[in-house]
């Protein structure tokens, strides 16, 4: 492996989103992680044992599994090792604490309860390895009164207070329909790692990180609780408009083959980008006093709202959002998400690559939004793991374990990969 994180090693218990995609992260970013994963109750994210194989795969001779073809598992375990231990199993929990000798980071996210059932609390992962690092990211932390809440990011983002920012004027609050709370834990986990593992360095001492998604989220809406804390205001949901920009909203464009619709995102922050957008559209908005001054337009935003939109309306969209770039006004085009991964600019960029799956076969994946000058990453990154892919090589080169002894683990049903027997 190669990256910044190269030489640390992460044995992992993380599953869905939000834990996953933190431990791939570290994966991308050169450490060597072992997921750990449990046969008889699989990720959710790999899709259930009998689940069918998406359409899109059923013409790729190799994609056999549904449980190893998930697009939703695939999408967010890049650069990991897969193993499989029943940790209800004896055999299996010596294993794990075994591995956890070798471990720089573990990390997990389960209800608080769980982890601690299965005696790998914090403080008796330390008496395996006093330098553990492990990092819990649960859906409201380790106490408080919702400590034991279940959650996921679509309870995370009302409860967070996000919910109550999304949503058009007059309208009731919505969630974003992206379980966002996921991936801004995931980011949040992947920092706070890396910045435990530069405290080792320094101290030589491990640390416990209880991370709560709604906590997390809140800091990403942070302005706006700052706000109500202060002045007892709660911010109006605004739609795609800024509470003090305008124009700052997302317009219809032309449709693409005269059917189906296509949107464009357009602001002005400044007279200049003001001016530009006038003269392009060239429909005298800079001399209609309604819109002579900042100040103005906000006001009268309903009016330009409906100018602009009669005047994108007529465009071809990525035409549209190329002209008004060039000119120095703040657009994109609103794309969907095979757009997005298409996205010439982030395929430049290295952020989507084309990743081989052994079973899956080549698809695009979102790899790391960002780029190191000397620790290098491999791109394309590692694909996400088939289930069990990788037993016999971890519990030999780190346990020293036989073909033999893991064949056993095997037939006993505490390893192995597929449906338990």
């Amino acid at each position: 492996m190669s990256g910044p994180l190269a030489g640390t090693r992460g044995i992992v218990l993380t599953q869905a989103w939000a834990g996953s995609y933190c431990s791939s992260l570290l994966g991308m970013l050169g450490a060597d992680v072992v997921q750990v994963e449990v046969r008889k109750r699989p990720d959710s994210w790999r899709g259930d044992y009998a689940a069918p194989l998406a359409p899109m795969l059923r013409d790729i001779e190799t994609a056999r599994n549904p449980w190893n073809c998930s697009a939703l598992y695939n999408s967010v375990n890049l650069g990991k090792r897969c193993i499989t231990l029943d940790l209800g199993d004896e055999r299996g929990m010596r294993a794990f604490r075994r591995l956890l000798e070798h471990a720089d980071f573990c990390a997990e996210n389960f209800s608080p309860r769980v982890m601690g059932n299965f005696g790998l609390a914090y403080e008796q992962m330390r008496a395996i390895k006093p330098d553990i690092i492990l990092a819990s990211l649960s859906a409201y932390g380790h106490d408080g009164s919702w400590a034991n809440v279940p959650g996921i990011g679509g309870t995370i983002e009302p409860s967070s207070g996000m919910s109550a920012l999304l949503g058009y004027e007059g309208g009731p609050p919505l969630n974003s329909g992206q379980m966002y709370p996921d991936v801004v834990a995931g980011y949040n986990a992947c920092a706070a790692i890396i910045t435990a593992l530069r405290h080792r360095d320094r101290t030589g001492e491990g640390q416990f990180i209880d991370l709560s998604m709604q906590e997390a989220s809140l800091a990403w809406v942070g302005d706006a609780f700052l706000e109500y804390a202060t002045t007892g205001r709660q911010r109006p949901r605004m739609g795609n408009r800024h509470h003090t920009f305008a124009p700052h909203g997302v317009y219809p464009a032309a449709p693409a083959d005269g059917e189906g619709e296509r949107w464009i995102a357009l602001a002005c922050e400044s007279e200049e980008q003001w001016r530009a957008l006038c003269d392009l559209a060239a429909l005298g908005w800079a001399e209609d006093a309604r819109f002579a001054t900042p100040a103005d337009r906000k006001a009268n935003e309903d009016a330009l709202d409906e100018a602009i939109r009669g005047w994108t309306a007529g465009h071809d969209r990525d035409v549209l959002a190329s002209r008004l770039t060039e000119a120095g006004v703040v657009a994109a085009p609103v794309l969907d998400a095979l757009e997005v991964a298409a996205d010439p600019v982030l395929r430049e960029r290295r952020v989507v690559v084309e990743v081989e799956h052994p079973e899956a076969g080549r698809w695009p994946q979102v790899a790391l939004p960002m780029h190191f000058s000397r620790t290098v990453p491999e791109v394309p990154p590692r694909p996400a793991p088939l289930q069990g892919e990788h037993t016999h090589e971890v519990l030999a080169e780190l346990l020293d374990m036989s073909a033999d002894e893991v064949d056993e683990l095997v037939r006993a049903g505490v390893s192995g990969g597929g449906p338990p027997d």
